[in-house]
């Protein structure tokens, strides 16, 4: 089970365990737990509250001399196999597991699983399972963000447990707006609670709230470098985000991989194809980084979309250096695109993004200075009359 933080899945876990079924054995991970006999200990103990796993099992954890993979590993895997009630043995929070020997005895162990038992671990970044090759035989669920997000029914009942009534439009943009995600949602009726207003609450809720950013600041951001800091900060003012473009806009060599690792870590980057090249933030998430760079650095904010525009438009995506141009403020770009690009995409029908664009540069006064950025008057509409 696999989630960035507030996804609940230490809570759906304890709710599995409240109902009858297998005895669990849990181990809930910290830190300190980067030591093998320190994590298989925990696990054995686990494990002989269930049923008994032998003194041998104890005999090599005991010893300074016993091998971890050679002594230690073995014997808990064989007492663990030979299980006669059905266990589940939960490992919760093991992405704080970095120690190699740990990780490499907990893929060891998920071999030795009774029938009937079930291996669960959870935790933030992807297990340290051969999770292609259980993938291929079958042998693996995965669980992710997908999974755990709440409803649109499931929101407006956390909201009412918090003692937030809303009406069904508000609860369903707050949850486009949170997608689903439960530790957004509660922070969202703690807002509302503090004062917040419950009329047009989702306008008024976003990732620049103080809960918010405060529970990012602890949950996420506390626990990666300053350069990855940056990097994420930076790459806010992008719709979407792939290698080439972070390069292009962040300057910064390596983007793609630097994407993915950030991604693998549950960073709430939501990847936009099977080949995990393209990437967007959660909303909540872009919202307070975007907060975080006007605060930090304002200059910033109109170079790196510039830059965005440049390469979009180098790219032959012309339509985004428009959009990336607008968020900008560059007026004189706009206009030149958008008299480049008016009668292909009037020829397309999609008048709306048409006007829009119009609009924005007249209130800028772009559409008389530049006449011919204005074709507002030969755009008509689907009944055959002009529109302007």
């Amino acid at each position: 089970m696999v989630a960035p933080a507030g996804y609940g899945k230490t809570t759906l876990l304890a709710q599995w365990a409240e109902r009858d079924g297998p005895a669990f054995a849990w181990v809930s991970v910290d830190e300190q737990d980067n030591d093998p006999k320190v994590l298989l200990a925990y696990v054995a103990a686990a494990l002989d509250a269930i049923e008994p796993v032998g003194e041998r099992v104890f005999g090599a954890l005991a010893s300074p001399a016993s091998s971890v993979p050679g002594s230690v590993v073995p014997r808990l895997g064989a007492a663990f196999a030979a299980m006669t009630s059905p266990v589940v043995l939960v490992l919760d929070d093991v992405h704080l597991l970095h120690n190699c020997e740990c990780r490499a005895a907990l893929s060891v162990l998920a071999e030795h699983v009774p029938a009937g038992s079930r291996l669960v671990l959870a935790g933030r970044a992807e297990p340290p399972l051969r999770i292609a090759r259980l993938r291929g035989e079958g042998k693996i669920l995965e669980i992710g963000p997908g999974d755990l997000s709440l409803t649109v029914e499931e929101a407006a009942s956390l909201l009412r447990a918090a003692e937030v009534v809303l009406g069904d439009d508000d609860v369903a943009e707050l949850h486009r707006r949170t997608e689903g995600w439960p530790a957004g949602l509660y922070l969202a009726a703690l807002y509302l609670r503090e004062g917040g207003s419950l009329r047009g609450a989702a306008a008024s809720f976003g990732g620049d709230d103080r809960f918010v950013s405060d529970y990012l600041e602890s949950e996420l951001l506390a626990r990666i470098s300053r350069q990855d800091r940056v990097f994420l900060t930076r790459a806010a003012v992008l719709e979407q985000m792939s290698g080439p473009l972070c390069e292009a806009v962040l300057g910064v060599d390596g983007s793609a991989a630097t994407l993915a690792r950030l991604a693998r870590s549950n960073l709430l980057l939501v990847p936009l194809d099977r080949r995990s090249q393209c990437y967007r933030y959660h909303h909540l998430f872009r919202d307070m980084l975007l907060a975080e760079l006007e605060r930090l650095e304002p200059g910033m904010m109109p170079v790196l979309r510039r830059r965005a525009a440049g390469w979009c438009l180098a790219n032959g995506q012309a339509e985004d250096a428009v959009e990336y141009s607008i968020a900008a403020g560059d007026v004189e770009a706009v206009a030149r695109l958008v008299e480049q690009l008016w009668l292909p995409i009037d020829r397309q029908g999609r008048i709306a993004k048409l006007l829009r664009w119009l609009r924005w540069l007249d209130e800028r006064g772009a559409v008389e200075k530049k006449p011919s950025a204005r074709p507002a008057g030969r755009l008509r509409r689907r009944d055959g009359r002009p529109t302007g």
